[in-house]
């Protein structure tokens, strides 16, 4: 057999070369996505044990709300901004396995929190601790990938939000069941340690811009946040791509925070069955939406780019008469299936998104864009959205309440329940004035998901099928 010529190897070394950096990829983004899957395990868990921690700390709905929202999505939003400079010039794994150790320490820490206090201040070190996780990670994947297969990578990368909810749910709901909430958290924090390690042992720190043509980077100055901010802002695409996500999260956050209560409240649910409905509908969904609109986007936008907003803007659009035929159910099985179909169709924007907004800045400025978007997502969608909802739910069940017995809801139903030895009367107004507050508000914030749905609409139209990012209209 004759030997292969020098330059026939010579001419195959790239591609060797090229399927070893791909399985590099593929390892480091395996862990990074294990991670992210840890960050909403910690999140997203509360959605389980949101009632059983009501009613051991008596608390109302708006304290829900501000422990889920505000607690968490303040210190998260104010150490991002440094956390994603840090991460555009800093050593990103480094970054990355520090905060998943932090997080960790702190999610396990709210186990033991003897009350509201307590476990506000524990939910905020969470935020500190995660504040790092997605700049640091949407950075090292940018520099991992190329441009045309950047897209795929986050959308799998964002597997990790479904998938994370999913483990936290099934989990939370069988060891909320036989031990209690307390000691959920306790479960649910002590793996981090091992991912963190696994991070700081296995990645190795990419050279950044390496996929990356010069000429692709932005002709403006992003040395700063607000020169990044400036570029975003100043693009119709990015700027209506953030403002769609604010609508995105704000209307979506009554249903996440409070759709495991209200299914508790109003179909009798034990937290075990709840975790499993929960993750085979609503974060099955979710996941399947994740990775099946990025391949999607992947193949459809070679042809034309809108398509990576359009698809976006059709999907959440039609989530919203989904969702609201879902609330008005009278059994489980019927709910969960709309629930299932909801989440398959909302689910699909968040990957696209970080995609065009990496775009429009380039390299040198993704981990602060992407730390931008997170901004609006937790401080204005995470923090406000759960805390108004909260709000929203005591005030119309207080007027519900009042109308049946004329009566404080808050001061006759402590926790949202009637107290022990009550009559079936107090018991009963208290059950359904709470389960039809909480129907009424998650229906009604999941109907404004056209508003989202139109930015991205108008995204879509501001690109151009042959344009960057950047275009202007």
């Amino acid at each position: 057999m004759t030997p292969p010529s020098a330059s026939k190897v010579a001419s195959l070394a790239p591609l060797a070369t090229k399927s070893t950096n791909s399985r590099v990829s593929s390892v480091a983004l395996s862990i990074l996505l294990l991670a992210y899957l840890l960050n909403n395990v910690d999140r997203f868990i509360l959605s389980i044990l949101s009632q059983p921690i009501k009613e051991d700390l008596q608390l109302t709905d708006t304290q829900l709300g501000l422990l889920t929202g505000f607690a968490f999505s303040l210190l998260y939003v104010v150490c991002g901004f440094p956390m994603a400079r840090w991460s555009d010039r800093g050593n990103r794994k480094v970054i990355l396995c520090t905060c998943i150790t932090f997080w960790s320490v702190m999610t396990a820490l709210c186990g033991l929190a003897a009350n509201f206090v307590q476990l506000c201040l524990f939910r905020a070190g969470v935020g500190v601790g995660e504040a790092g996780c997605l700049p640091a990670s949407h950075s090292l994947i940018s520099d991992m990938f190329p441009a045309e297969a950047r897209t795929k990578a986050m959308a799998i990368f964002g597997l990790g939000m479904p998938l994370g909810g999913l483990a936290g749910m099934v989990i939370g709901g069988f060891v909320t069941d036989h031990w209690g909430w307390r000691a959920a958290l306790l479960v649910v924090g002590l793996p981090g340690l091992i991912v963190a390690a696994l991070i700081l042992l296995v990645i190795k720190e990419p050279e950044r811009g390496r996929f990356d043509e010069v000429s692709a980077a932005p002709t403006v100055r992003t040395e700063t946040m607000l020169d990044i901010g400036k570029v975003l802002w100043r693009s119709p695409v990015a700027r209506n791509v953030i403002l769609a996500l604010i609508g995105a999260g704000l209307m979506g956050a009554p249903n996440v925070v409070f759709m495991g209560p209200y299914m508790i409240r109003r179909f009798d649910l034990g937290y075990t069955e709840l975790g499993v409905i929960l993750a085979l509908t609503f974060m099955l969904g979710s996941a399947i939406s994740t990775l099946g609109g990025g391949l999607l986007i992947d193949r459809v936008a070679r042809r034309d780019r809108r398509w990576t907003l359009w698809i976006p803007a059709i999907g959440i659009g039609l989530s919203a008469p989904v969702y609201v035929i879902g609330y008005v159910q009278s059994s489980w099985p019927a709910f969960s299936a709309l629930l299932f179909i909801g989440a398959v169709l909302n689910s699909t924007y968040l990957a696209p998104s970080y995609a065009v907004l990496h775009d429009t800045v380039g390299p040198s400025g993704r981990a602060s864009a992407s730390v931008i978007a997170a901004f609006f997502l937790s401080m204005v969608a995470g923090g406000i959205g759960p805390l108004l909802g909260g709000y929203a739910i005591d005030w119309l069940a207080s007027g519900l309440f009042d109308s049946a017995l004329a009566a404080s809801f808050l001061e006759s139903c402590p926790g949202g329940i009637a107290p022990a030895g009550s009559g079936s009367e107090l018991a009963m107004a208290c059950d359904t004035s709470l389960i039809s507050a909480t129907q009424y508000v998650i229906a009604g914030t999941l109907a404004c998901m056209v508003w989202p749905a139109w930015h991205y609409a108008r995204a879509a139209k501001a690109m151009g099928s042959r344009t960057a990012a950047q275009a202007e209209c």
